[in-house]
């Protein structure tokens, strides 16, 4: 896959291998809160956002903005080369969609084909309850797509790739670890949703709803990568529980499924 570097990139990828980096094949994008997972890693290289020109650093809090080279291993298997990214930019930080798909376009400028993507997302579908994992099947939005996110040959009429979908299925039933299915939708945010506004999204079938993943998922996808994704519900939609939604309730929920979410990432990684 030959992928045209912008010149705020081609910096940051010259800084990466000058700092002999390996080659990554597998690139992981880490959501709000779920940044523990790098723990995981072995014998990674970790390297800040902020260290590489032209690569933009994250604003928000569970987002720690590092990049981390390296595997995983349960001491008999390895998973291949990975990139982890360790928090992403949202698109309603800068507003700037160059800078929400840094992620996606770094990686597959340093040889990335694959792509496992993950966010913290507020639930739609009234069977779900905070602190569930939601396989995405599909994905959404009321917002047009970019010329940035459609550029390139791929057709986007199947956004998740079926081999690696089937690698998470497979891997929830290993660890006994519950994965609901659903649609994911993307509003841009900052604000949370309205209450009219999710009775809205239910009506047009989305199952959860979150501020990041499709911009990155559309470029991802228009560079050839093959995708997966995963949300963690970490809070239900305005209107569905008397409770008021905070960033903190999002973190928190995180915290306490970070040990089910390491499990069915790590068995996946190690399948392939």
């Amino acid at each position: 896959m030959t992928v045209s570097i912008d010149h705020d990139l081609r910096e940051a990828v010259s800084e990466l291998r000058r700092r002999n980096v390996p080659s990554p094949s597998v690139a992981l994008i880490l959501g709000s809160g779920l940044g523990d997972f790098a723990k995981e890693i072995s014998n990674g290289i970790t390297i800040s956002a902020e260290d590489l020109p032209g690569y933009p650093s994250s604003t928000v809090q569970g987002h720690a903005g590092r990049l981390i080279f390296g595997s995983v291993s349960d001491g008999s298997r390895s998973s291949p080369l990975l990139l982890v990214f360790q928090g992403r930019v949202h698109f309603y930080e800068t507003a700037d969609v160059d800078r929400t798909t840094a992620t996606v376009r770094l990686a597959a400028a340093l040889g990335v084909t694959r792509l496992l993507i993950t966010n913290a997302a507020g639930g739609i579908n009234r069977s779900f309850v905070p602190g569930d994992l939601m396989l995405m099947t599909d994905v959404m939005s009321l917002l047009p797509p970019s010329s940035r996110m459609i550029a390139g040959k791929q057709k986007l009429l199947e956004v998740f790739d079926r081999d690696l979908t089937m690698h998470l299925k497979e891997s929830a039933r290993e660890e006994e670890v519950a994965l609901k299915e659903g649609t994911y939708c993307w509003l841009k945010g900052p604000s949370y949703e309205t209450a009219a506004e999710i009775r809205m999204l239910g009506i047009l079938g989305a199952d959860a709803v979150g501020m990041s993943t499709v911009p990155e998922l559309q470029t991802a996808r228009a560079l050839g990568m093959r995708c997966a994704g995963v949300s963690l519900i970490s809070n239900m939609g305005t209107g569905i529980l008397p409770s008021k939604l905070s960033h903190a309730e999002v973190t928190d929920t995180a915290n306490r499924s970070s040990e089910r979410f390491s499990h069915l990432i790590k068995s996946c990684l190690l399948r392939l």
